[in-house]
């Protein structure tokens, strides 16, 4: 049986990384950097797969599929380099014989996060994409979906993909190299989170029941698995993974730069992630979407399985810091509570927070004014719900009424000054949602003073 295989190729020195790197953290586009990638890209793909023809035939559509994520600039680090954008399309609109070259994506933090057209602009990927010659960007919560089958889905047996997705006849996939919250890394499988709808929990009633599939009923301890059963779906046809500028940490939002410089490239998803996370200090076990997937067949996640050719991946590994997922004593003032809370709930949470934290706030000057806030979720039997009295209540997801501990929560509800309801299974709008509630807490807060 032959090997997959996977390239990995190191770019020059980029000009604009200097700028784009702390400590002044600002984009700038310059031709000769997106030359150099697109050239990167060039081999990448030649050493993968030989000449693209063998990817794309005469006529041909061809969808590109960024990690769109969510609303956030460049300098979040968060999003796809929109210098590779640029190049990767500009790669197949100049080297195959494609009829059409389409960028699109959905971003997977539910509506209120930001929706494809505002996180298109914000991310300087449409842009960076019309710079490089698409004939298309499409926003995929603006088009219709289809209903399909999951063939051997473990949680997913039918489920609706939007058409852009299903109507290409070639799909290449462009994550990002960078860690995650919930799913250790975010790469070529967790990108297919995009290709289908977020809901949030105001649309099928206040407390969210129903929604447990798509982007909204992804993100729980399950999240790995329905990332594989979306793969299932349809493979990409290639994945080239920008490693550029990668991030560490606490990511997906939150995390911190690395500057990698290197483009990998191949058609098996599964193996690209490995070699993706070994370069990033991960043995692919920890992975568990990769080590899922290769579980179930749908691609290699052993090293000594697989053909790395170019770059040598030992040669640039570098041991990224991982994701810390409790929210537990973090920061003084917020206190959480979460005995029995899943990891959906108790990764969002602290992803919240750490937006909170992003934004620069003082904290002594926060609970100064506004008091300190609490954050309770799932099933709590040593809670005392005195501890909420006078203070500011958050209350995070849906399970928590199932639990025999539910009189807990009802009974601080009615000791605390306000209360704030963030329903969801999980609440994964909570990320953004959460910073601004407690923005506009402060902001009233500093009005009355």
């Amino acid at each position: 049986m032959n090997k997959p295989k996977v390239s990995v190729v190191q770019t020059p020195s980029l000009k604009g990384n200097a700028e784009f790197l702390p400590p002044i953290k600002k984009y700038v586009r310059y031709a000769e950097d997106v030359d150099a990638i697109e050239a990167a890209v060039a081999k990448a793909v030649e050493l993968a797969v030989g000449s693209i023809d063998n990817i794309v035939k005469p006529g041909q559509t061809v969808l590109i599929k960024p990690n769109l994520a969510f609303s956030a600039p460049p300098e979040s680090y968060a999003v796809v380099d929109p210098r590779t954008v640029e190049a990767v399309t500009r790669y197949f609109k100049k080297n195959s014989k494609a009829g059409k070259v389409q960028v699109g994506d959905n971003p997977s933090l539910g509506m209120h996060v930001g929706r494809a057209s505002i996180a298109f602009k914000t991310s300087g990927m449409e842009e960076a994409a019309l710079l490089g010659g698409a004939d298309e960007v499409i926003y995929f919560d603006e088009q219709p979906t289809v209903d399909v089958d999951v063939p051997d889905g473990k949680t997913f047996k039918k489920y609706k993909v939007f058409k852009p997705f299903l109507d290409a006849d070639v799909v290449i996939n462009l994550p990002k190299m960078k860690v995650h919250l919930a799913k250790t890394v975010t790469l070529g499988l967790a990108n297919w989170q995009g290709i289908g709808p977020n809901y949030h929990p105001s649309e099928d009633g206040v407390d969210g029941k129903g929604l447990h599939m798509y982007q909204q009923g992804q993100h729980r301890n399950d999240i790995s698995a329905k990332v594989v059963d979306e793969y299932r779906i349809r493979k990409a046809d290639l994945t080239i993974v920008d490693a550029i500028i990668a991030m560490e940490g606490q990511g997906p939002h939150a995390g911190k730069p690395v500057e990698m410089n290197l483009i990998l490239a191949g058609t098996d998803t599964v193996a690209v992630d490995a070699v993706t996370g070994f370069i990033m200090g991960f043995d692919s076990e920890e992975i568990p979407a990769v080590r899922m997937a290769y579980t179930e067949g749908l691609g290699e996640r052993r090293m000594d399985h697989i053909e790395v050719v170019g770059v040598d991946p030992a040669s640039v590994q570098k041991h990224f810091l991982r994701a810390n997922t409790d929210p537990v004593g973090m920061y003084r003032g917020l206190d959480v509570f979460t005995q029995q809370t899943c990891p959906g709930c108790f990764a969002n949470i602290r992803g919240a927070l750490d937006s909170f934290v992003l934004s620069g706030i003082d904290f002594d000057d926060f609970r100064a004014k506004v008091g300190d806030c609490v954050f309770v979720s799932g099933g709590l039997p040593d809670f005392e719900p005195e501890f909420a009295r006078g203070k500011i209540l958050f209350v995070i997801g849906d399970c928590w009424e199932y639990f025999p501990t539910a009189d807990n929560i009802r009974q601080s509800i009615k000791l605390a000054r306000e209360v704030i309801y963030r329903p969801g299974c999980a609440p994964v709008y909570i990320f953004a949602q959460v910073n601004g509630d407690l923005q506009g807490l402060y902001k009233k807060a500093q009005e009355v003073v």
